[in-house]
């Protein structure tokens, strides 16, 4: 059977630019573009540093709510949070392995469920740090998958990696005094019935 790294080193690579952007505090903002070494979908506390951007500002507003209101058992106002800023950047990145076919995700056994599981899945969690360990190890710059979100993008860059001619260079920061609505909530309808 093939392994890992065998079927990652088959599956498709891009070169990804644009304009992404990623949600931080603000205390951060002077390495908002450095990438960091800890735990996440795509990175491990004693791993690589790896960078996560995002588009459009939709999904990255929805992760800002996915990782710091929703796992909360008596919610926080949204306002707790802040200060935060919303950082966009342009980017021009070679040899990036692309997640966004599902015939790339069946080639390396990483299905959707995986890729938007819950913040606490660690199962999850577990495999989406496997395939970036790889895709690391093998030489590539990052990879791009369908967002946790379901809505758009995730790009995870490995800034280590970089060549001198790729470039993440900011563009914009927008304060957050309050996080943006969630999107998430537009057009819902309240399921509350009054029964005689």
């Amino acid at each position: 059977m093939d392994s890992l790294a065998d079927r990652i080193a088959e599956a498709p690579r891009s070169t990804v630019d644009g304009t992404w952007e990623r949600h931080l505090a603000a205390r951060h903002v002077a390495t908002a573009l450095e990438g960091y070494t800890a735990l996440g979908r795509w990175g491990t506390a004693d791993g690589f540093p790896v960078l996560y951007l995002g588009r459009p500002r939709e999904s990255v507003v929805v992760e800002a709510y996915r990782h710091l209101v929703d796992p909360v058992e008596d919610p926080m106002p949204a306002s707790a949070f802040v200060p935060r800023v919303c950082v966009s950047a342009t980017v021009a990145i070679n040899e990036v392995l692309d997640l966004r076919s599902a015939a790339a995700r069946v080639t390396i056994d990483i299905p959707m469920d995986v890729l938007q599981s819950s913040t606490d899945d660690r199962g999850a969690y577990r495999r989406c740090q496997e395939v970036s360990a790889v895709a690391h190890q093998l030489g590539l710059h990052g990879l791009v998958a369908p967002a946790a979100t379901g809505r758009g993008h995730t790009l995870v860059v490995f800034p280590d990696k970089l060549t001198v001619g790729e470039r993440l260079v900011q563009v914009d920061i927008e304060n957050w005094n309050q996080l943006p609505a969630d999107p998430r909530s537009r057009g819902r309808r309240g399921n509350l019935r009054v029964v005689d």
